[in-house]
């Protein structure tokens, strides 16, 4: 597990995180998951995301990740658009990076789940980065750097999935985990 902060948790908002062409029905599930575990999901895609607001798409999604006290990223071969927004910090990164970034800054409560392949082709890459000729094909090199900031930055990596319906069951076991340490650690203060 990888949130960092067990106080964030007692919030119910969460933000959701991905590439959205390659990942819409991944979403969807985690969307699906996390309402009937109670949480209220923070999405781009959804109709009153920038409402009220004149800036960027990628400046309201830096500035709902802020507002959200919990960050759920999902990873697959992709990395994203580039970040199109006014912050300078975040310049050459996708927005999906970006996004990651600013809830590390934040340090609330921070979950990732990753495809496996996309894991193990990291991995081989890490291993053999000073190869020339090291093919990574499907998966676009700035995922990589994605994956360097979450491992250089988190405890521990991502949660890996297989398929939707793994991702599913992996989501849902998760977050049902996540309440039990929530009542536990509750529990634990009226001792």
């Amino acid at each position: 597990m990888w949130p960092f902060s067990s106080k964030s948790h007692l919030s119910k908002k969460i933000f959701l995180s991905s590439t959205f062409r390659d990942l819409s029905y991944h979403r969807n599930l985690a969307a699906e998951v996390l309402i009937k575990g109670g949480y209220k999901v923070i999405r781009s895609e959804d109709l009153d995301f920038a409402k009220g607001s004149g800036a960027h798409k990628h400046d309201i999604c830096l500035q709902r990740v802020d507002e959200t006290p919990n960050f759920l990223l999902i990873i697959d071969w992709y990395a994203g658009q580039p970040y199109e927004g006014v912050n300078a910090d975040y310049a050459g990164l996708t927005i999906t990076h970006a996004e990651a970034k600013r809830a590390f800054i934040k340090q609330g409560g921070w979950h990732c789940f990753a495809k496996q392949d996309v894991i193990t082709t990291y991995n081989i890459w890490k291993q053999n980065k000073t190869l020339f000729e090291f093919r990574h094909d499907p998966v676009e090199r700035k995922v990589f750097d994605l994956l360097d900031d979450i491992y250089g930055l988190g405890k521990w990596g991502p949660n890996a999935f297989d398929d939707p319906d793994d991702f599913k069951r992996k989501l849902k076991k998760y977050f049902k985990q996540l309440r039990r340490d929530k009542k536990t650690q509750k529990t634990k203060h009226f001792i």
